[in-house]
C-alpha cells in the first residue's frame, strides 16, 4: 500500500477520533438542545440519527433475510404514509423529547419501507439508486427546516448566533 495513502488514512482516522462527539451528535452542547440527544455515559447521541436510521436499517435487513414479505406497491404506500408523518416535526409535538423520538421512529419505518419499495423494483440498479437518493433528499427537507429552528434558537440566545464564541460549539 502506498505510504502517502497510509498517512492520509491515519490522518482521517485521527480526525474521526477527534471529532467523534460531533459526529455522534451534531447539536450544540447547550440546555436549549438537550432534547436533541440521548445521554449514554459521557457521550451524546443524536435523537434523530440514532432512532430513525437504525430502525430503517433493521427493517431493510429483516426484509433481505425474508422476515418481511411485502408487495412493492404496499411497501411504497406504507413508506409514504408512515414517512409523511414526519410533518409532525413541524408541530409542537416535536418540542418534547418523547414526541421527537416518536416522530423519528415513524421516519425510520417510513424510510425502511420506502427503500424496500425502491429496491423491489425491476428497473436497472442505477435507476433505483438514483431514485433512492432523490427520495432521501426529499426527506432531508425536514433537516433544512430543523436547521432553521436551530438558527432561531441561537439568534434568541445571549450569544446571538455568534457560534465562534458560543461555548456550545467548543470542540
Amino acid at each position: 500500500m502506498d505510504d502517502d495513502f497510509k498517512n492520509e488514512f491515519k490522518e482521517f482516522l485521527n480526525f474521526l477520533r477527534e471529532k467523534s462527539d460531533y459526529l455522534l451528535s451534531h447539536h450544540p452542547i447547550c440546555d436549549e438542545f438537550d432534547d436533541d440527544y440521548y445521554h449514554v455515559g459521557d457521550k451524546r447521541l443524536c435523537v434523530g440519527c440514532f432512532t430513525a436510521y437504525p430502525i430503517a436499517i433493521s427493517i431493510i435487513i429483516l426484509w433481505r433475510l425474508g422476515f418481511i414479505r411485502i408487495e412493492t406497491y404496499l411497501a411504497f404506500l406504507m413508506g409514504l404514509l408512515i414517512g409523511s408523518l414526519q410533518f409532525l416535526s413541524l408541530t409542537r409535538v416535536s418540542e418534547i423529547k418523547i414526541g421527537k423520538i416518536s416522530i423519528k421512529v415513524l421516519l425510520g419505518i417510513g424510510i425502511g419501507f420506502f427503500t424496500i419499495g425502491i429496491f423491489s423494483l425491476s428497473q436497472p440498479l442505477i435507476l433505483r439508486v438514483l431514485l433512492f437518493f432523490i427520495c432521501m433528499n426529499i426527506a432531508g427537507f425536514f433537516s433544512f427546516l430543523r436547521m432553521k429552528k436551530i438558527k432561531k434558537t441561537c439568534e434568541e440566545c445571549k450569544y446571538e448566533k455568534d457560534w465562534d464564541n458560543c461555548p456550545g460549539f467548543d470542540e
